[in-house]
C-alpha cells in the first residue's frame, strides 16, 4: 500500500485572507474599535469578541496585542483620552488673562470633544461616572494633576478681583467640563426645542463663552449710556 503524505502541522494552517499578526495599523485598528465601543456601549458590556469583530480581526489578534483588559484600558487612557485633555490645556497666545484662558480651555474642549465622536461618551460613561472603568486611571494619571495647578493662580485671580468672588477655586473645572460636555452629551434631546437645529459647535462656543464672561446679566447695549433727547431738545 502506497505511504500517505503526512498531514501538515496545524500551526502551518491558515485560512486565506486570515489577519496575521504584525501587520500594519492592526493595533491602532483595535484601540480604536475598543474606544469606540466602549464609549458607546460601556467597558463592562464590550467582550473581546466585539472588539475583534469591528476591527476586523480575530480575538487571538486582540489578546496579541493586549495580553489582558487592563493593558486595554491602560492604552485607550494613555493614548487616546490623555492626548486629547492635553489639547485642552495647551495655552494660546491669548489666553495670559485668567478669564481668556478659562474661555480658551471651554472652546477647546467644545471643538476638540465635537470632532471626535467618542470622547464625550467615553468620558460620561467611563470617567464621569462613579463606577467608570476608566475614572481613576484617568484621575490618577493627569485629571487631578491638570486641574489642581490650575486651582493656585485661579484662587489668586479671584483674590485680586480678576474673577468673581463668589467662585470656589475647586468647582470652576467640574463647572467647565459640565457647561461644555453636558450639551455634547445631551443633543439627542435639546435639538429637539423648536429653533436648536441650527446650533452648530461656534454657536455652542459662543453660548458657553457668553455664559462664562457675562453670566445671565444682560449685556448693556451699544447706545444704553447715551442720554436720550427729546425731539424738541436743543
Amino acid at each position: 500500500m502506497p505511504r500517505q503524505p503526512a498531514n501538515p502541522k496545524p500551526s502551518a494552517r491558515r485560512s486565506p485572507g486570515r489577519p496575521v499578526a504584525g501587520q500594519p495599523g492592526q493595533r491602532e485598528r483595535i484601540l480604536d474599535a475598543a474606544t469606540d465601543l466602549f464609549a458607546r456601549q460601556g467597558v463592562a458590556g464590550t467582550p473581546v469578541k466585539a472588539i475583534a469583530t469591528q476591527a476586523g480581526v480575530t480575538p487571538a489578534l486582540v489578546h496579541y496585542y493586549f495580553s489582558d483588559r487592563e493593558l486595554l484600558l491602560d492604552a485607550v487612557v494613555e493614548e487616546k483620552l490623555q492626548p486629547l485633555v492635553a489639547q485642552f490645556f495647551a495655552t494660546g497666545p491669548g489666553d495670559t488673562e485668567p478669564m481668556a484662558m478659562l474661555i480658551g480651555i471651554a472652546s477647546r474642549l467644545i471643538r476638540t470633544a465635537a470632532a471626535t465622536p467618542w470622547f464625550t461618551g467615553l468620558w460620561i460613561r467611563e470617567v464621569a461616572s462613579a463606577d467608570g472603568a476608566l475614572r481613576e486611571r484617568v484621575l490618577n494619571r493627569f485629571a487631578l494633576q491638570r486641574a489642581g495647578a490650575l486651582m493656585g493662580p485661579l484662587a489668586a485671580a479671584i483674590a485680586r478681583g480678576q474673577l468673581n468672588s463668589g467662585l470656589e477655586p475647586a468647582l470652576l473645572m467640574p463647572s467647565l467640563v459640565g457647561l461644555t460636555l453636558l450639551p455634547l452629551a445631551t443633543s439627542h434631546i435639546w435639538r429637539r426645542l423648536p429653533g436648536a437645529e441650527a446650533v452648530d459647535t461656534d454657536a455652542l462656543v459662543r453660548h458657553v463663552s457668553a455664559l462664562l464672561t457675562h453670566g445671565l446679566a444682560p449685556t448693556p447695549r451699544p447706545d444704553a449710556s447715551k442720554p436720550k433727547h427729546s425731539p424738541e431738545s436743543p
